[in-house]
């Protein structure tokens, strides 16, 4: 990993590494540290964001969704222990100005968050919060500091989204090997996850790798990989 990192890192467009070793590998991220210059990054927490914060294993952490009392118990911890942390809620302008006056709140809540408010085509609120070089200025009105638009919210509460079927993610590896998966719009977090067991897909993070998407477009390949991959789970092949 050390290797890895050291490549990374020679791109302009490389902050920091988020989670480059397993969750439980606290003694790497511990020695990790010391091997890399630019920032570790540490989300998902094998004792749940407390005794392992003590040990020094990463430069900043990420609270991903945290309902806000376990936030505030863990920013404690983090001030205790001068961590720098970040609050990753991802919404709309409503989950922005609250993020925003959280991170203002806690002592060392000094690590960039993010919310993806941008992705948003619509919005339920008047206000937003544009950010000016990296920074969003706290709202200072009451409550949130945002106004609720609610013909826009029964608007948007009316709309019927079409249904999309399924589809082929088809991936090929530059040592020849391909992937094949089914893509479900009803199952919004995907991961492709290859199967390690059969030695075809190179498993390591610097494996050139190209994909596409593969729509339904009639033909009979496209129907027998679809069938084939429901029975398999992921069809590899050489």
């Amino acid at each position: 990993m050390p290797e890895l990192l050291d490549k990374l890192e020679r791109f302009t467009v490389a902050g920091c590494f988020e989670d480059p070793l397993p969750p439980g590998d606290i003694q790497g991220y511990i020695e990790l540290r010391k091997r890399t210059g630019l920032p570790v990054v540490l989300h998902h927490f094998p004792m749940g964001a407390t005794y392992e914060v003590l040990m020094k294993p990463a430069d900043a952490y990420m609270l991903g969704h945290q309902p806000i009392g376990e936030a505030v118990r863990r920013s404690g911890l983090f001030a205790a222990d001068n961590s720098p942390f970040m609050l990753q809620n991802v919404g709309g302008n409503i989950t922005r100005a609250m993020t925003a006056h959280m991170t203002a709140a806690f002592p060392s809540a000094n690590f960039h968050f993010i919310s993806a408010t941008e992705t948003l085509k619509n919005d339920v609120v008047m206000e937003k919060l544009e950010p000016v070089n990296g920074f969003v200025r706290v709202p200072e009105t009451p409550g949130l500091g945002v106004t609720l638009d609610r013909e826009e919210l029964e608007r948007l509460k009316q709309l019927e989204l079409p249904r999309q079927d399924r589809w082929i993610i088809r991936s090929r590896y530059e040592n020849g090997a391909r992937m094949f998966n089914i893509a479900d719009p009803e199952d919004s977090i995907f991961m492709v996850r290859p199967d390690r067991r059969r030695g075809m897909v190179p498993m390591r993070y610097d494996a050139p790798i190209t994909t596409e998407y593969w729509d339904d477009d009639g033909t009979d390949a496209y129907r027998e990989m679809f069938a084939r991959i429901e029975r398999e789970g992921v069809v590899l092949e050489k």
